[in-house]
């Protein structure tokens, strides 16, 4: 059966030893009762692999074919439930090296006229390492082409998408994540929605913000504006450096600076602690948006940053 080669193989998953994952000792005391065979393929090798496994087998928890042990697979549902998010969350930890550098959000808005997914091939091709659509123009089936759009640009070019506020969007494309403001989706309702391996970043204007975000679940905080800005109106005056240096200090996980950013201030940004810098119209009003997000990439490089 595909639940007993699924349950047995996903139980000899090993992890790192800074990887704690609970729930599969759990697994393994659950399936050592009921005598599976032992899976003909040996132990998932990586986290992805563990979770493809676990959720295929939670699939097939549901299937009447498989309803044959009663108690016992409401017993595993429950454990299979906790070894997906546990080992979603370690999957969402390795990924947190992918917020670094320079990340450009597609505005359709912000385009000088072009079409939005001409700023996001050349904000790729500049070195951007992130890409967020950003919508507001459209409903999220009109948006939804262009979102699997960039998706497919970035998957060539080993990029990460991220959706702005749709975690359903997020979820049918397939996304690296979604992110959401501070009145938009929590981020406990947008994990029901999202695959246990989509990050979920959070909008902060406020020092004290950013570990409540980061308490309730979110992958990487977003910080700003940095500078004064007029692509958004966010109802905030600007940060500057020392509020920067104490959200840096506040964040345990990524910090992502946006607001007002250019090419002219970005080195300064990365030296007070950014792990990654956001830009809308630096990349999106630019005559040429490859040029643009080159020298922002550049920048970032030259004042120590990762990219």
């Amino acid at each position: 059966m595909i639940l007993t080669q699924c349950l047995e193989t996903a139980s000899r998953f090993a992890p790192s030893a800074n990887t704690p994952i609970p729930a599969l000792q759990d697994l393994k005391n659950a399936i050592s009762s009921l005598s599976l065979p032992t899976g003909a393929d040996g132990p998932p090798d990586t986290l992805s692999e563990a979770l493809v496994l676990a959720a295929t087998a939670r699939s097939a928890l549901s299937l009447p074919s498989e309803a044959i042990w009663g108690e016992t697979n409401t017993s595993l549902a429950g454990i299979l439930d906790d070894l997906m998010a546990q080992l979603g969350s370690a999957l969402r930890r390795e990924k947190a090296d992918l917020v670094r550098g320079l990340y450009v959000i597609i505005d359709p808005r912000i385009t000088r006229g072009r079409e939005p997914l001409e700023i996001a091939k050349g904000a790729l091709r500049g070195g951007a390492r992130m890409l967020q659509l950003r919508d507001k123009e459209h409903d999220k089936g009109e948006s939804l082409p262009l979102a699997r759009a960039i998706q497919e640009l970035c998957l060539e070019s080993g990029a990460s998408l991220i959706v702005n506020d749709h975690a359903d969007v997020a979820a049918v494309v397939g996304s690296a994540g979604m992110h959401v403001g501070q009145t938009d989706l929590p981020v406990a309702e947008a994990r029901k929605v999202l695959a246990h391996h989509q990050v979920v970043g959070r909008s902060n204007h406020e020092i004290e913000e950013i570990p409540e975000s980061e308490a309730m679940g979110a992958d990487h905080v977003a910080f700003g504006p940095i500078y004064d800005t007029s692509t958004k109106d966010v109802g905030y005056s600007a940060q500057g450096m020392e509020r920067l240096q104490l959200a840096r200090q506040a964040a345990k996980m990524p910090l992502v600076a946006i607001g007002g950013i250019t090419a002219e201030n970005a080195a300064v940004v990365i030296e007070n602690g950014a792990d990654a810098i956001c830009v809308t119209a630096s990349v999106g009003n630019a005559p040429d948006p490859e040029a643009a997000a080159a020298r922002l990439v550049k920048v970032i490089e030259d004042a120590g940053g990762r990219i």
